[in-house]
């Protein structure tokens, strides 16, 4: 099926404005958005994959059009109904009818300078031993379905060279659904060429992590 947020490597309808604007927040609204996520972050049930997949499925007309954080309100207030911590009445009136779901206490401001100085480590015990080996050549597989990947659609199906491994870790594609499956992650180098004919006789390279499940024997 189409995937309206995979537009890696492929020709818009429009010039991708790269201009920066350090500005964090443009208008206020968009600063209690990222509030509410964080204060929503480590739900149970809930996982980054989750919310990506959710926004994945935002309608293209709204997706495209729609601006970051409204996209973003939009996936929240999809995984509070989901969830039930909130109707859909009560995010229209913006009020809760029931009682306050209990996300106990708050972090406090020195919490979060603690926290983030320390180094996380999301790898996971091997489980298995890795099917490549560093040097071996490997074919992307072509994924379809309406499910979460983290495998873009421009690197389906290319031939590619396993350039180094990274251990194991949680498969997104298993996450989106709501459960845990580590396996072994390798950083896969693909010729540009092999990406796009127009980048024939360049040595440009594109480095992608990839899972073993998203690869096979060339």
């Amino acid at each position: 099926m189409p995937r309206t947020h995979d537009v890696g490597g492929k020709q818009t309808t429009k010039p991708i404005d790269v201009v920066e604007d350090e500005t964090p927040f443009k208008v206020d609204w968009e600063g209690r958005a990222w509030g509410i996520n964080e204060a929503l972050e480590g739900h149970p049930g809930w996982t980054l994959d989750w919310w990506r997949y959710v926004r994945e499925l935002i309608p293209a007309e709204d997706y495209l059009t729609r601006p970051y954080f409204d996209q973003w309100m939009q996936v929240y207030a999809a995984m509070m109904v989901d969830s039930g911590l909130a109707s859909v009445a009560e995010i229209a009136r913006g009020k809760a009818v029931g009682p306050n779901p209990d996300f106990g206490k708050p972090m406090g401001a020195a919490d979060v300078a603690r926290i983030s100085r320390i180094a996380r480590d999301y790898s996971r015990p091997a489980t298995q031993a890795p099917a490549f080996a560093i040097g071996d050549r490997v074919l992307s597989k072509t994924i379809g379905g309406s499910g979460h990947t983290r495998l873009p659609s421009y690197a389906m199906g290319k031939p590619g060279i396993v350039e180094s491994y990274h251990g194991n870790h949680l498969l997104p594609d298993a996450g989106a659904m709501g459960r845990e499956h580590a396996e072994p992650l390798y950083n896969i180098a693909f010729a540009a060429a092999d990406l796009w004919p127009e980048a024939r006789g360049r040595r440009d390279r594109v480095f992608i992590d990839l899972w073993e499940s998203y690869l096979e024997q060339p």
